[in-house]
């Protein structure tokens, strides 16, 4: 794809999402997902697999599924809504099990990743992806290509319809707008 289109896409689906939201008072007890050194062979249909940064990298590549980097951090009331409402939804547990691959990084965490031999912290990746506000989703290609970020809490099927665009890159020839306006037109209301 071409800078200029990706640079489009990017902006598309930041003005189509937001790129600001208010902060809300953080949620009792602490959501993060733990996070795997390993990636789980057949993850269970009741959670989402989140694994570390380095290991998801080796992980797409190896199966051909795009990557859900999912920053996070301990304090963020968003990423624990996120974790107690929209991550237990089934629909998204099912599609970012099926077609993702998902890793979870905590912006706060001086934790160790080796990428392919370039040694960094989850800390210094979140700067690298120049995170300035929690959560935030980056979608990655299968070769950890960027795709797109959005930022902030998303419902389930506001989420659950972002994952079927991108899945199947359909956002390289449809714009999401005409995606959600041709899905509600054939009466498709589950993603599949």
């Amino acid at each position: 794809m071409r800078t200029g289109s990706c640079f489009a896409l990017v902006f598309s689906l930041l003005l189509l999402f937001g790129v600001g939201w208010a902060q809300q008072p953080e949620p009792k007890g602490d959501s993060k997902p733990q996070q795997k050194e390993i990636a789980p062979s057949a993850p269970q249909a009741a959670q989402i697999g989140w694994i570390k940064y380095d290991a998801g990298l080796k992980l797409a590549k190896k199966e051909g599924k795009k990557v859900f980097v999912e920053f996070t951090a301990k304090w963020c009331g968003y990423c624990k809504k996120m974790q107690a409402t929209t991550f237990k939804d089934p629909t998204v547990i099912d599609m970012l099990n099926k077609y993702y691959v998902t890793v979870s990084v905590d912006g706060d965490s001086r934790d160790s990743l080796n990428v392919d031999g370039w040694i960094t912290s989850e800390q210094g990746l979140a700067r690298e992806y120049r995170v300035t506000a929690y959560p935030t989703y980056w979608f990655l290609t299968p070769e950890a290509e960027p795709i797109a970020p959005i930022k902030g809490y998303r419902d389930a099927q506001t989420l659950a319809d972002i994952l079927d665009y991108l899945k199947d890159d359909i956002y390289k020839t449809v714009q999401f707008e005409d995606f959600l306006k041709d899905r509600r037109q054939t009466g498709q209301d589950k993603n599949k």
